[in-house]
C-alpha cells in the first residue's frame, strides 16, 4: 500500500506476464504466467532479496499460488501490439516463487505430472518501474489483421 500525501491509501499492483518454459518436447503446457502482485508482496519480495544478499546464499523459496497461467490465443485480437492470451486449462502444483540477490522468478509442476516448469527471471529493478512488465511476444505485421 501507499500512503499519499493526503494520506489516503492506496493499493498498489504490478502486473507481471511472463513466458514459462518447462522439461518437456511433448507436452502441451502454459506459456505465460500472470502475476498480480500487491504493495505487500513486493515488499516481501525485497526483503528476502536483502536476507539472500545478508546470509550469502543463492536463493530463498517459499510456496506461492499468486500465478495465474495463459498459453497463447492465435485467434484473439493482438494486445497492446503482444499476443493475445487465453487461461491455461491445466493445473498446476508444488508452486514456489524463488527469490535471489538481484532478481525473483516462479518454479513448479503440472498437475499429476512429472514436468517441472520455470518462468522467466525477473530483475528486481522491475518493481519499481512504472506500469506492467509484460514479456509477451510482440505481433510480427504478418499476423495483424488488415
Amino acid at each position: 500500500m501507499n500512503t499519499e500525501n493526503n494520506g489516503v491509501i492506496t493499493p498498489t499492483v504490478k502486473k507481471l506476464i511472463i513466458p514459462i518454459s518447462d522439461n518437456s518436447d511433448f507436452f502441451e503446457g502454459a506459456d505465460y504466467a500472470v502475476i498480480e502482485l500487491i504493495a505487500e508482496r513486493i515488499n516481501r519480495i525485497r526483503r528476502l532479496s536483502a536476507v539472500v544478499r545478508e546470509l550469502e546464499v543463492y536463493c530463498i523459496s517459499e510456496f506461492n499460488y499468486d500465478c495465474e497461467f495463459m498459453v497463447v490465443d492465435y485467434e484473439g485480437d493482438p494486445e497492446n501490439g503482444k499476443v493475445a492470451t487465453k487461461q491455461f486449462e491445466g493445473r498446476m502444483e508444488c508452486i514456489t516463487l524463488n527469490v535471489t540477490d538481484c532478481n525473483f522468478y516462479w518454479t513448479g509442476y503440472y498437475k499429476h505430472t512429472s514436468i517441472r516448469w520455470e518462468s522467466e527471471s525477473v530483475p528486481l529493478s522491475a518493481l519499481v518501474e512504472d506500469g506492467d512488465y509484460d514479456l509477451r511476444e510482440a505481433v510480427c505485421g504478418g499476423q495483424e489483421a488488415a
